[in-house]
């Protein structure tokens, strides 16, 4: 394989790895700390916390599966399992992905908004006593989404194929129905919930806003600080869920002799995918940011020091 072609995936591709362990370690890292000195961690800390988790052991099978189809794409061919036992993981850690999104912007939705039907103080009711269940049955159900993957593809390697485009285009055939269905109920049904939380929030949040500026003359953004930064969380949220969904979708679709150019841009777009995450909810929690400016800060003082 080209060695332009290496440099120019697997530098970046390690580097993102490096960063995005990091990142989703250091909110594993304040989060339990925090627990083990007696501080309650509140509903989203909590979500906050599992997606890391699941950022960690995803981020690290995206980073095997890439290296694996770069560096050694004759194991794709030998062994059936082994690309059946990624593909089934991350397929499982993405689907879980995009429903600890939906939990967690029904509960900014049903916290932030003033509307007192009956259905939003029930999912508030049933998220704060059962979050853990909840946690529990997304990701076994995101688990038992994504197993049959392995029995309903089988692999696909095109004829007259040379070492350097191997990895390339040999891939899964999916069966589509499967597919689909797996992907509605994965992606397509959490995001839809929390397409539907996140604008219902925004939609209350400034009408809320508009109400108390027009009826009073003090009226300032930083009083509704906190809802800010949760709506904006939300849709940071929902955005980059869209921006990967649109990259795996063109990396599927497009034809061979294309995808081998994009395939670097692509990988690097789904692999940035737990640092995005991460970078989200440290921005989110003000907890997690000044720990890590406190780290920052330690580190530079450190460095100063050892200098003089």
């Amino acid at each position: 394989m080209a060695a332009g072609y290496l440099v120019a995936l697997t530098v970046p591709v390690t580097i993102e790895f490096v960063l995005g362990i990091v990142l989703n370690l250091h909110i594993l890292l304040v989060y339990t700390g925090n627990l083990k000195n007696g501080v309650s961690l509140g509903l989203s800390d909590r979500v906050h916390l599992t997606k890391a988790l699941v950022n960690v052991f995803l981020h690290g099978m995206m980073t095997a599966k890439c290296l694996l189809s770069v560096f050694w794409p004759y194991l794709i061919l030998v062994n059936n399992i082994l690309p059946g036992i990624i593909m089934i993981t991350i397929t499982s850690f993405i689907f879980y992905n995009y429903w600890l999104m939906a939990v967690l912007c029904i509960y900014y939705c049903t916290s932030i908004t003033t509307c007192g039907h009956h259905i939003l103080v029930w999912l508030k009711r049933s998220l704060s006593s059962y979050l853990l269940p909840i946690l529990l049955v997304s990701g076994l159900g995101s688990f038992l989404m994504s197993l049959p993957l392995f029995w309903f593809s089988s692999l696909e390697t095109p004829e007259n194929i040379t070492n350097q485009s191997i990895a390339i285009q040999t891939a899964y055939h999916e069966n589509v129905p499967y597919k689909a269905a797996s992907s509605i109920l994965g992606c397509f049904l959490p995001f839809t919930i929390a397409l539907v939380s996140t604008t219902f929030t925004s939609w209350s949040l400034i009408n809320h806003m508009w109400r108390l500026r027009q009826n009073n003359q003090g009226f300032t953004c930083s009083k509704f600080r906190a809802q800010i930064n949760a709506t904006r969380t939300m849709i940071l949220f929902l955005l980059i869920s869209v921006i990967y969904s649109v990259t795996q979708v063109a990396f599927v679709t497009v034809s061979l002799n294309v995808s081998e150019d994009l395939k670097p841009v692509a990988w690097l777009i789904m692999t940035s995918f737990p640092i995005s995450e991460a970078i989200i909810i440290i921005q989110s929690s003000v907890r997690l940011r000044s720990a890590l400016l406190g780290y920052i800060g330690d580190r530079k003082r450190r460095n100063i020091e050892a200098e003089l």
